[in-house]
C-alpha cells in the first residue's frame, strides 16, 4: 500500500525504517473515490492529506462566479497541505477528482502521530512544503513569462497524460485561455 509513497520520499533521500513504514501503514486509509468527488472544499477547514496512487485532481477556486483551474495533479503526488490539515485552516481553494482516484488518506491525528513517532517526519513535511513552494513559483513564472503556447508545450512535455485524459475545458482553464484558443494552439502544435 505504501510502495509509491516510500518511492516518493526515497527519491528525495528520505528512507523510512521498516518500523516507521509499519507505523505509517497503521494510520493510512486507502480509498477509491469517484470522479467529481471533492477532496477539499473552498472556505472550509482541510481535513485530510492525500497521496494519489492513480487519477487526476484539479485545484480550483471560484471567484466572482468564475471557476479558475489553478493546478492539475496526477498520480504519485501528494495533494492538500499538511499544515492546513494540522491546524484546521480553511482552504482558499478546492480539490476535485477529474477521474476516479485511488488515494491514500491521513487525517490530523495521523499527521500529529507521525511527528511524535517518526524521527524523519519533519524532513518529510519539509519535502512536501518544498514541492508546494516550487510548484507555486513555477506557476507564477509560467503565468508571467510564458505565452499560452509555451505553457501548453510545457504541459505536453511534463504531463502528457493530462492532455490525453482530460476534457479540453480543464486544460483551457488551467492555461487561462478560452477553449477556442486552445483548439488553435493544439492544431498549430500538431502541424496541421
Amino acid at each position: 500500500m505504501l510502495k509509491k509513497v516510500c518511492r516518493f520520499f526515497h527519491d528525495r533521500n528520505i528512507i523510512l525504517s521498516a518500523a516507521d513504514r509499519d507505523f505509517v501503514r497503521s494510520l493510512t486509509h486507502r480509498k477509491i473515490l469517484p470522479k467529481h468527488s471533492i477532496l477539499m472544499h473552498q472556505g472550509k477547514p482541510v481535513r485530510h492529506l492525500y497521496f494519489l496512487n492513480s487519477g487526476i485532481v484539479r485545484l480550483f477556486r471560484i471567484h466572482n462566479d468564475v471557476d479558475y483551474t489553478l493546478g492539475l495533479v496526477s498520480e504519485n503526488e501528494f495533494v492538500s497541505t499538511s499544515l492546513y490539515v494540522q491546524y484546521g485552516k480553511p482552504s482558499s481553494c478546492a480539490l476535485e477528482a477529474l477521474t476516479e482516484l485511488d488515494v491514500l488518506e491521513w487525517d490530523r491525528e495521523a499527521l500529529l502521530a507521525f511527528k511524535q513517532r517518526i524521527a524523519k517526519a519533519h524532513l518529510m513535511e519539509m519535502v512536501l512544503l518544498d514541492r508546494l513552494l516550487m510548484w507555486l513559483q513555477d506557476a507564477q513564472i509560467d503565468a508571467i513569462c510564458h505565452t499560452a503556447e509555451e505553457r501548453y508545450q510545457k504541459l505536453m512535455k511534463e504531463q502528457p497524460e493530462l492532455i490525453a485524459r482530460l476534457p479540453l475545458k480543464y486544460i483551457a482553464s488551467y492555461l487561462n485561455i478560452h477553449q477556442d484558443s486552445l483548439s488553435r494552439i493544439r492544431k498549430a502544435a500538431s502541424g496541421k
